[in-house]
Formats: structure tokens, C-alpha cells, sequence
């Protein structure tokens, strides 16, 4: 047993002692933001003629403006890097300008929203005690002693309205349009994909939003590798990526238009290649990534779930397996569940919570739920996978559980 244990040592220091083909890869991380954005100029351009009476003209009017897209198409990027910049011109014009980025997957309760945008303000915030109403009211007040404006970007906002409702979102498109508070001092960017876009236009309180729509369309192959070739430059040393292998991830990736994927992509097959102590990342290794990640697999998305959420995928996965229906009964996936949970030491989950788990999913597009009339048993559910393999996405998932 010790010499194992120093084995097992051993092995790990030798691969900590190799050298590696990566010169930094959080470049490679979909959290980095590069200072240019290949072929999203002019939607920069047009964000920045959007968004120019904010300033100015501050306090006189707010702005508003929907960006969608599909999955890596750039929409967090760009808000990202216009909320940064737009920002600094404002601080040079003397104007007391913030920006705030909410992930709505991650925060996605009224309260919690509200409290992440007081806390950047006020950082000592106590983190309970104060209602919504309250840490409203006191978002106000600060922005008017401050005499501060502020642009907030709600990413993925269909993940707090599916949560919250439209109640926060009423109140941020509307501060200002009181008489006791007619300074605009709120404008809102709201992110949401492309699939989501029409529920989104039927709440009420945002139908005005249509015409400030910015749509980014999918990438071309084109446009993936000049996208790829730049990020390669900055995350690996020079020479470590051939041509072929940057040429073959854009291709790859072009059938979605999905930059995120092609990172993925590059940065998997260059664990390969150092794995297998590789000089250079070539087209051998990008096959290998690709035989083991799919498109509609994120790692973002997968690290932003629940545990529990996590074993109920790995269910759906194995209960789908070898099946010629495309829908699976929740029924043969929840008996899976349960035997995971004995498995991993958890407490399973009522259906109520269960069937939130199952919503969360389908939001997130990794399954499809159908609901049918069983008889006197009454509703029946049913789940899909959406274009996942099962094999892949419980290896994936089993590995982050890992």
C-alpha cells in the first residue's frame, strides 16, 4: 500500500513537471473577454449609436436594448466589452457611470439580483435583513446621493423571469418615469437566446423592447478561424497549433456557428496533446476532442447545476440508452435517480423539486419534456435528450461529479 501511495505521487509530479503547450489558457475560457471581437464591429457600432444619449444627455432619457443569439455567437462577449468601454467614456466625460454584468442562470431571484447590484455599491451590504423593496429603494437613493447612472446587463434573463416573474424587470425598465424620480439613471442590456425570444416579447412589460433588438447571427467557418487563429496566438506558445488543426476546429464548429464549441475544441485537444507529450496540437488531436465533446454539451452549463441535478442528467442518460422512443417515462428515469442517490450518499429529492430539476433542464436546452393523460393515473411525463448522446453526456457529467 505505500508503495502505491508514493506511486501515485510519483505520477502526479511527473505530469506536473512537463512542459506545457499552453502559454495561458484562461484565454481560451469562455469568462475572457479579448479587447477586439472579430466580425461583431458593427454590432459595437451599433450598440455605441444605441446607447450614445445616455451620455449625452444623462438624466434626461435611459436606454433599453435586447441582445439574442444562439449558443457562442458572442452575446455575453459583446455586452462584456461595450459595457467596459462605454464606461471609461464616461468617466472621461466627468460622468459617474458603473457597469454591472448579472449571470441570471447563476443569480437568478429578484432579491439576489437586486442585492448583487446594491453590494457594488455598497460592499460591506449585510446579506440578510433587507426586502427587495427595501434594497430598491436603496439602489435609488444611492444612485441619486451618488449622483451616479448605471448600466446593467441581465444575461440570460429568461432564467430569472422563469424564476421570479417580470416584477424586477417592470421596476428597472421604469425608474424614472415617476415624478418624484424623473432622472434616468438605469439602462438595461437583456441577453437571451435566440429560442427564447418570442416568450420573452410576449410579457407585456418588455413589448417595447422590440424595436431596440440587436440578433447576432451564427458564425461562418470563415469567421471561426479568423476567430480561433487570434485566441490561439494568445493562450498557446508559437508553432504549438498547425494550420490544419486550427482550419479542421472551424469547420467543426461552423455546422453550429458556435465559437464557444471551437474553444472548447482547442483547448481539449491541447490537454491530448500534452497528455501524450505532444510537441504540437494537430489535426490528430482535434479528432479526439471531438469524439468526446459535443456541441450542446457546455462545461459552463454543467458546472452551474446542482449535484442533484447532475445524477437526475446521468437518469435521463442511462434510461434513454438502448431506447427506440425518443421520450423516456420520468417514472424508469426517477428509479435510476433514486439508486444514485444511494450511490453518492445524497437525499433524494420529492417530485415537486424533481420536476424543477427536469424544468431547469429543458430551459437550459439539454432535454425535451412532454406531458400526456394516462388514464385514471392521470399526467404522464416524458423526457428527451436534445441532440446529446447519452454516452457523451454521462461521461461529461460523471466526470464533473468527479
Amino acid at each position: 500500500m505505500k508503495n502505491s501511495y508514493y506511486d501515485g505521487i510519483d505520477i502526479i509530479e511527473d505530469e506536473l513537471r512537463q512542459p506545457t503547450l499552453f502559454k495561458d489558457e484562461s484565454k481560451l475560457s469562455i469568462d475572457y473577454v479579448p479587447s477586439y471581437l472579430p466580425h461583431r464591429e458593427n454590432e459595437l457600432r451599433l450598440l455605441a449609436r444605441m446607447f450614445s444619449d445616455v451620455l449625452s444627455q444623462p438624466g434626461k432619457l435611459s436606454q433599453k436594448v435586447i441582445i439574442t443569439g444562439s449558443i457562442g455567437t458572442g452575446k455575453t462577449a459583446i455586452a462584456k466589452l461595450f459595457g467596459e468601454h462605454f464606461t471609461n467614456y464616461g468617466k472621461k466625460r466627468n460622468i459617474n457611470l458603473h457597469y454591472i454584468h448579472i449571470n441570471c442562470r447563476v443569480i437568478r431571484t429578484d432579491y439576489m439580483i437586486l442585492k448583487t447590484i446594491v453590494k457594488h455599491f455598497i460592499p460591506g451590504l449585510p446579506d440578510r435583513g433587507l426586502s427587495p423593496d427595501e434594497l430598491f429603494e436603496m439602489l435609488l437613493f444611492t444612485l441619486e446621493n451618488n449622483d451616479a447612472y448605471l448600466l446593467i446587463t441581465l444575461d440570460e434573463v429568461d432564467f430569472a423571469i422563469k424564476k421570479s416573474g417580470v416584477d424586477l424587470i417592470y421596476r428597472l425598465t421604469r425608474v424614472g418615469d415617476s415624478k418624484l424620480n424623473p432622472i434616468q439613471r438605469i439602462s438595461l442590456i437583456f441577453i437571451l437566446r435566440e429560442t427564447m425570444f418570442s416568450q420573452f416579447l410576449d410579457l407585456s412589460t418588455l413589448s417595447s423592447l422590440q424595436r431596440n433588438l440587436i440578433h447576432l447571427k451564427k458564425y461562418t467557418a470563415e469567421q471561426l478561424y479568423d476567430i480561433i487563429s487570434l485566441r490561439v496566438k494568445e493562450a498557446f506558445f508559437d508553432g504549438v497549433v498547425t494550420e490544419n488543426a486550427i482550419r479542421l476546429t472551424a469547420d467543426l464548429a461552423a455546422e453550429w456557428g458556435d465559437a464557444r464549441y471551437a474553444l472548447e475544441l482547442i483547448w481539449r485537444a491541447g490537454k491530448y496533446a500534452e497528455f501524450k507529450r505532444s510537441s504540437v496540437v494537430d489535426v490528430s488531436h482535434i479528432r479526439q476532442a471531438q469524439s468526446e465533446l459535443h456541441p450542446f454539451v457546455s462545461r459552463e452549463v454543467l458546472f452551474s447545476l446542482s449535484r442533484h441535478h447532475l445524477l437526475l442528467l446521468i437518469s435521463i442518460a442511462r434510461a434513454s440508452r438502448g431506447e427506440q422512443q425518443l421520450y423516456v417515462p420520468f417514472k424508469k428515469i426517477k428509479q435510476i435517480y433514486l439508486t444514485l442517490c444511494e450511490e453518492y450518499g445524497l437525499l433524494a429529492r420529492k417530485n415537486t423539486q424533481l420536476w424543477e430539476y427536469l424544468k431547469d433542464l429543458e430551459l437550459n436546452g439539454i432535454i425535451a419534456l412532454r406531458t400526456t393523460q394516462k388514464g385514471k393515473r392521470g399526467r404522464s411525463t416524458l423526457v428527451s435528450l436534445e441532440n446529446i448522446p447519452s454516452d457523451i453526456l454521462e461521461r461529461e457529467v460523471t466526470n464533473i461529479l468527479k
